[in-house]
């Protein structure tokens, strides 16, 4: 009898932990990043752009104190969009997509402007990237 419990417990414990997984958010899915890495001059910041969903986001890659950044642009309009930063080398990454909304959602068909560089820094360190966003090849 106490077998059974014990395998009936675990069998529900199991069961609870596959539930917990499915329902995390963005568990289910997976993310082609188009472009990225996209470093800075010192390969310290690194960006990722996803066209599909204008999935953006950007990763410390250096313990230096510093914080990576990326600025978007829309190269057409030679708008500033918005900034994303990470503040620590801990293998999280800053992150924003298209179901934000507003500036997050990136214009279709528009060429992308990235900026990738480490703040505090000097401009020397500043890379520069330009994509089309809605190409799919």
């Amino acid at each position: 009898m106490r077998i059974k419990k014990i395998v009936q417990g675990g069998i529900s414990a199991l069961a609870m932990a596959a539930f917990a997984v499915a329902m995390a958010p963005g568990s289910a899915q997976a993310i082609d990043w188009n472009h990225g890495p996209m470093y800075d001059g010192a390969k310290a910041a690194a960006a990722y752009f996803a066209y599909d969903g204008d999935h953006v986001k950007v990763c410390d890659t250096k313990s230096d104190g510093k914080k990576a950044q990326v600025k978007v642009y829309n190269q057409r309009t030679k708008n500033f969009l918005y900034s994303l930063t990470d503040a620590t080398n801990d293998g999280k990454c800053s992150y924003r997509d298209a179901s934000y909304g507003g500036v997050y959602n990136l214009p279709e068909n528009e060429d992308i402007g990235f900026e990738v560089q480490r703040v505090p820094d000097s401009a020397t360190d500043r890379s520069y990237f330009v994509y089309l966003n809605g190409t799919h090849y």
